[in-house]
């Protein structure tokens, strides 16, 4: 699977609701231009709450444009043909009236155990009557979970994100955009908007800078 650790956008000055990780905090446009506090590499484009079905992302890196046209299915993580390098500006363009989170940044590939243990959840507390009888309560959503464990996955690029994105990130809890790219045929699902837990605490390998953890991750809108 791919994850973007390090969400760039949060560093740059696109609109408050797009780095928001509530995606009911929405931002209306149809075309933005957001500029990036420092040259970035990207490959990947995390898309959350979009009511269009084609995001036309144009990367520039000061001299050079570069149009990647993404057709949105669910909110999750969307691979780039390739990484750009030195990206200083992202413009976004479509035919939808709103965007949720957009995220964009290098994403991370983590190769899962051969055990994950997709499921539901739910925030629906009904009533039981004396008789038997199931009431509904006046709310709550229902969404995905998984739980997958990382074997002496997380590298050195991986570990350096989770430090650079803990402060302002990972650490406050935000939701990661995730991509099953290599699971698809194993998954139920392709992609996730998901949170876990965000204190972390990794197990190292004794020879190699490589450290392995067990992720579990629901899903959040």
């Amino acid at each position: 699977m791919r994850k973007l650790i390090d969400d760039k956008v949060q560093y740059s000055d696109a609109p408050t609701a797009l780095k928001d990780p509530a995606l009911a905090n929405f931002h209306q446009f149809t075309d933005l231009t957001i500029t990036l506090n420092s040259d970035s590499d990207i490959d990947c484009v995390g898309i959350g709450l979009f009511d269009a079905v084609s995001l036309t992302v144009t990367l520039n890196d000061g001299t050079t444009d570069f149009v990647e046209v993404i057709s949105f299915t669910e909110n999750g993580l969307y691979m780039l043909s390739k990484t750009y390098t030195g990206i200083e500006t992202i413009r976004l363009q479509h035919t939808g009236s709103l965007m949720g989170r957009f995220g964009a940044g290098k994403s991370r590939f983590f190769g899962c155990a051969p055990q994950r243990e997709p499921g539901f959840y739910s925030t629906y507390e009904p009533r039981v009557t004396a008789s038997g009888q199931v009431i509904n309560n006046a709310g709550g959503i229902t969404g995905r979970t998984i739980g997958v464990d990382f074997r002496y996955k997380i590298d050195d690029d991986a570990y350096t994100d989770f430090v650079n994105a803990y402060p302002s990130q990972v650490g406050r809890g935000y939701p990661f955009f995730i991509y099953f790219d290599k699971e698809t045929h194993r998954m139920p699902y392709e992609r996730l908007y998901a949170q876990t837990d965000n204190n972390l605490l990794f197990q190292s390998a004794v020879n190699r800078f490589l450290y392995s953890r067990r992720f579990e991750y629901t899903e959040r809108f």
